[in-house]
């Protein structure tokens, strides 16, 4: 417990690179998501930690696990609604869902959260990756 004041170390924390896993491509734009610590293409796969969206395109399809990092920044971004199973303004706060790489649903079923929904409007769904 600290009774002083003291000095705490900060970093910026909206980009940051990523090892990718082996075998993987990630577009730019794109959802990307932690399994077993290493970046990936977001999918509807439960157990799985979204991180942002990339800042880059990279392929490591040819390369094994870390042999090629990824860009990713969180922040606020406008990813498409999923027709299905839409975000509404109702869900304005909450938890939203991996559809895919660039879909959000509002169905959690055997998916990963993608973010919290800070808006839906026409273009879609502003998801604040945390």
């Amino acid at each position: 417990m600290v009774d002083t004041a003291i000095k705490r170390e900060s970093r910026a924390g909206h980009r940051r690179s990523r090892g990718m896993k082996g075998g993987v491509v990630i577009h730019r734009g794109t959802m990307v998501v932690l399994a077993a610590g290493l970046a990936q293409m977001a999918t509807k796969a439960a157990n799985l930690v979204t991180i942002g969206v990339a800042d880059e395109s990279v392929d490591n399809s040819n390369g094994g696990d870390l042999a090629k990092s990824v860009e990713v920044e969180r922040r606020i971004f406008v990813m498409k609604n999923d027709a299905t199973n839409p975000v509404t303004a109702a869900h304005i706060g909450s938890d939203c869902y991996i559809e895919d790489n660039e879909t959000v649903t509002s169905d959690g079923t055997g998916s990963s959260v993608a973010g919290r929904v800070f808006d839906v409007d026409a273009r879609g769904v502003s998801v604040e990756f945390l």
